[in-house]
């Protein structure tokens, strides 16, 4: 700023010079070969020179715009511009380091300028923010953009591939729940080895009742769903509202798939835990809380062999348990006490289990002593029977972190 201020003490013609060079219009920036940009290989025509400034690639912003089919808006006395379609409508103002992409705002590395009367524009925020996929090669100073459907077909395209996935585990098609899973997604050897054992064992119908393309670029999505979950028939189950954030990818075919998916929230659609008005032998009552007193009994020792052992070997959550106890053992010491057991239900090689427990800490980070209800489910191996999943209700602080 000081240097400006100084500058403008000179003669009109430095301060042109001044002001214009970091836009690309002086000697230093003349010097290299100039920048080739091409849309699906054809090279852009327009009626000024593209240039770099803080490694960003400006392009007079009408060029850009009708290329990537937007109709193109300018106010001069805002000095705003603006480009609406194929489902994108995009506003920017000259200096103004935030754009409005469909009513969100985004930031910009470098704002757009004004330079020899012409307005530029960031290049690759412009591009990608209008579905296209943006290549540099500095070698050859050459910008590669490859167009394709508008933002708005792509997105249906990505909600139609995860209504696909849900479409699939309705009708218990197992195979076809794999294949809506990108080839390199971490779900797929949980889904490998639960999915056509959960179809065989109840039948729970989904239901999609909000589902949001987040973000879009390239070949990457996010998706945010919530989702109903509810049982028809089978096994005991607990009916559930759930938010997801959910990845997805284009695969080589250019096909969108799911990659992986976080859960945000979750609400129980009935009460937790209640009694399902099943017949329970006071047999299965005893092994369940032996069972699960075992399990607690290993955690107060801290061994994590003996954990492990009451853990099904086929559990979708055995690598996660494993991972998450050794970190447990090694940041805290916990007391963990079952207060109480119930059995809700037996079907076959499965037992449905209520449990209350406590955990409260005696050394290690800040952390709340609480009491938490969980539901387990218990699977027969071998004769003996093993934690095989669990799900948890609503904790209870018992103390504040200390």
């Amino acid at each position: 700023m000081n240097k400006r201020k100084l500058t403008a003490l000179a003669l009109v013609g430095g301060l042109l010079a001044a002001t214009l060079a970091p836009y690309g219009s002086g000697s230093a920036v003349a010097a290299d070969p100039p920048i080739e940009i091409r849309f699906d290989g054809e090279t852009l025509v327009s009626d000024a020179e593209p240039f770099i400034k803080n490694g960003t690639t400006f392009v007079p912003f009408r060029a850009l715009f009708e290329r990537l089919g937007l109709e193109v808006g300018w106010d001069p006395a805002t000095r705003t511009v603006t480009g609406q379609g194929g489902g994108v409508t995009m506003t920017l103002r000259v200096g103004n380091a935030e754009a409005i992409v469909n009513g969100d705002a985004k930031p910009l590395l470098e704002p757009p300028a004004i330079v020899g009367g012409r307005t530029f524009v960031p290049l690759r925020f412009v591009s990608e923010n209008a579905g296209a996929d943006v290549a540099w090669n500095g070698a050859e100073r050459l910008i590669a953009i490859v167009t394709g459907p508008s933002i708005a077909e792509r997105e249906a395209a990505v909600r139609a591939a995860y209504e696909a996935y849900v479409a699939a585990a309705n009708r218990e098609d197992a195979s076809a729940v794999l294949r809506a899973l990108h080839a390199q997604s971490p779900l797929r050897t949980t889904l490998y080895k639960s999915a056509a054992d959960a179809f065989a064992r109840r039948d729970v119908e989904t239901t999609v009742e909000s589902l949001v393309v987040e973000e879009l670029h390239g070949g990457q999505a996010t998706v945010l769903v919530t989702e109903s979950n509810r049982r028809t028939a089978g096994a005991y189950y607990v009916d559930n509202r759930v938010d997801l954030k959910v990845s997805m990818r284009q695969d080589a075919s250019g096909a969108w798939a799911i990659y992986d998916a976080a859960t945000l929230g979750q609400e129980w659609l009935q009460p937790f835990g209640a009694d399902t008005g099943a017949d329970v032998d006071a047999a299965d009552e005893t092994i369940a809380r032996n069972t699960i007193a075992s399990y607690m009994e290993a955690l107060n020792r801290e061994d994590l062999t003996a954990a492990l052992r009451l853990v099904h070997a086929d559990s979708p959550m055995r690598s996660a348990t494993e991972k998450t106890l050794a970190w447990m053992f090694e940041t805290y010491e916990l007391t963990h006490e079952l207060e109480n057991v119930r059995v809700l239900e037996r079907s076959g090689d499965e037992m449905y289990v209520h449990t209350v427990q406590a955990m409260r800490k005696s050394a290690g980070p800040k952390l709340a002593d609480v009491r938490t209800r969980s539901i387990h489910t218990l699977r027969l191996a071998n004769g003996q029977w093993k934690l095989y999943a669990t799900i948890q209700g609503k904790a209870e602080a018992l103390s504040i972190p200390q």
